[in-house]
């Protein structure tokens, strides 16, 4: 579904279908995606998604778990300012994945499907899916998405009494680089997380010029070796014992630009959610 800028969309109707777009950089484009999107309240929406083979164009109906899951479901709205993490049930028997949705605010999300359909190794499809009245949507661009500097970046950022400190990034498109963080609680290291879907932490980076997604998991600094060096899933071992407040991201970030930056983990009984915008460097 394209977008000009400047362009006020309407409500969604109540049941819509989207095509997607294919959005794992650096990675072959082997399967199709769609979604139909049926409005269940206000901010609700039921999200019924379908993959095709690429080459026959066939429906998919095997996945490989991820994580714990057959689909997780990414993603956040034109401004960056919220982010969603859900996932689906077990595909039906024609391989569609239904996941139930509950969005913050009105507005236009980037929802990112990530999954690995068997044989094809991980696959990323992007919905563009207006949720409410949304006025002004800002198409997608080329530019630095106003990057911001090292000097500007806050580089501490909290959810409750828990905060995310990072270690000053230096990180350039096409690289791997790592990012190394501390979880705090009341200012002191966290001794009471837990493996949020079976890693340590979660950490989601989208451009904010093309909206390019990477999706990482943080390990100790003993597992630094435990990565993979592709623009999707970065694989970790999980801390069981609730003292790895130290972890360590790998991660290769496709171009240059500013990207918004979530790290996700369990802490407290709750899964926490820490937003930041970090600057990659041209090669």
């Amino acid at each position: 579904m394209a977008l000009a800028a400047g362009l006020a969309l309407p409500a969604m109707a109540a049941e819509t279908s989207v095509n997607g777009t294919f959005a794992l950089p650096g990675a072959a484009e082997k399967a199709s995606g769609t979604v139909t999107v049926r409005e269940t309240g206000p901010l609700t929406r039921e999200l019924v998604i379908g993959f095709a083979d690429k080459a026959t164009g066939k429906a998919i109906t095997r996945f490989d778990e991820e994580l714990t899951k057959k689909l997780h479901l990414l993603g956040t709205d034109a401004q960056f300012s919220t982010f969603i993490h859900e996932h689906a049930a077990k595909p039906e028997s024609d391989g569609r994945l239904r996941v139930s949705v509950r969005f913050p605010k009105p507005g236009l999300y980037r929802l990112y499907a990530d999954a690995s359909p068997t044989g094809l190794g991980q696959q990323v499809v992007r919905f563009d899916v207006p949720v409410g009245s949304v006025p002004e949507v800002p198409a997608a661009s080329t530019s630095d998405g106003g990057a911001a500097t090292s000097e500007t970046m806050p580089l501490e950022a909290r959810d409750g009494r828990y905060s995310v400190r990072l270690a000053s990034p230096a990180l350039r498109a096409g690289s791997e680089g790592m990012i190394e963080l501390s979880i705090l609680k009341d200012g002191k290291p966290a001794t009471d997380l837990k493996p949020y879907l079976g890693v340590a932490a979660h950490a989601v980076l989208i451009a904010k010029s093309d909206l390019s997604y990477v999706h990482t998991h943080a390990s100790g600094a003993e597992d630094a070796g435990a990565h993979s060096g592709g623009h999707g899933m970065h694989h970790s071992k999980a801390r069981p014992d609730g003292n790895a407040s130290k972890l360590l991201l790998h991660v290769t970030p496709p171009r240059a630009g500013a990207y918004a930056l979530w790290i996700q983990f369990e802490a407290g009984g709750e899964v926490r959610t820490v937003p930041f915008t970090l600057s990659v460097s041209p090669a």
